[in-house]
């Protein structure tokens, strides 16, 4: 089997996602850094855009950790 280079994994997979969660009803999105600090929005255009490379446990396990948000996921979207 032929190992792929992330830069040809991103090419096959070219899913985006954003992390949000909506255990309060709402949904809140995290944002881009700001001052090396974790920032949170509400709207979906305002949020991190992450590749399919980014979508890992250990990277959603930090976030909820950091935020305190518990039912965080990325959420596929289509720009």
């Amino acid at each position: 089997m032929k190992k792929l280079t992330p830069k040809q994994f991103l090419k096959f997979n070219s899913n985006l996602y954003v992390m949000v969660t909506y255990e309060f009803g709402k949904p809140v999105y995290i944002a881009p850094l700001k001052n090396l600090q974790i920032q949170i929005t509400s709207e979906e255009a305002e949020a991190e855009i992450w590749s399919e490379l980014d979508t890992t446990p250990i990277k959603l396990d930090y976030h909820k950790i950091s935020t305190g948000y518990k039912e965080l996921k990325f959420e596929r979207i289509t720009i």
